[in-house]
């Protein structure tokens, strides 16, 4: 089982991470891939299974080719048919694909029309995981993560509100929302049967 990111994921969407935090982010990117599968086993489900079988969603990526460069990286990671075109002649050969990362075997010169297709929940789980790992980095070693926090001077108080307390690695009732795992308990009161007297 491949993790739903990458360290390199983390930041093209968030931010560059010093050399300490690309070390804690390869430590916690299997972590919080693991509480997802677990989050989805209590469920019933497997997210493994989930994101495969989740809909195909086309894609279309349109670059400009200057006879140098080589390599595009695409939006996407092409989880379904790809289809390449130069200059409007369709390509059957001469191209690699690795990840995103498109690769001709010679530099191609003009138009370059990309269309494949990619599974959507795939790219909501790379992003929650980018968003767990942030939060980690972004929490101070000796300050537990707040939401809120206010600070007076006059009599010296401070306020904090602390979504997690324990300080421990967990999804938040966001996270699992996005990733379609938050599970609602439905109750329905009759109200057209009477009851009988005497019985509680």
């Amino acid at each position: 089982m491949s993790d739903y990111a990458t360290v390199s994921d983390i930041q093209t969407l968030k931010r560059l991470l010093t050399f300490d935090e690309i070390e804690r982010a390869r430590q916690l990117i299997p972590v919080v891939c693991s509480l997802i599968r677990y989050e989805a086993q209590k469920t019933g489900r497997n997210y493994d299974d989930m994101i495969y079988h989740s809909e195909l969603v086309p894609i279309v990526d349109l670059f400009t080719g200057n006879g140098t460069a080589t390599t595009f990286n695409l939006s996407y990671v092409p989880q379904g048919t790809l289809s390449v075109t130069v200059n409007g002649t369709a390509l059957s050969s001469g191209y690699t694909l690795s990840g995103n990362a498109l690769t001709f075997a010679t530099a191609p010169t003009g138009e370059i029309l990309v269309m494949y297709d990619y599974r959507a929940l795939a790219e909501v789980a790379k992003g929650v995981v980018c968003d767990v790992v942030m939060r980690e980095l972004n929490t101070p070693a000796n300050q537990l993560p707040a939401t809120t926090y206010s600070e007076s001077a006059g009599s010296v108080s401070q306020s904090y509100t602390l979504p997690n307390a324990s300080g421990a690695i967990k999804l938040w009732k966001s996270d699992l929302k996005a990733l379609g795992l938050l599970r609602q308990k439905i109750d329905t009161i009759d109200l057209m049967t009477p009851r009988k007297r005497g019985c509680c």
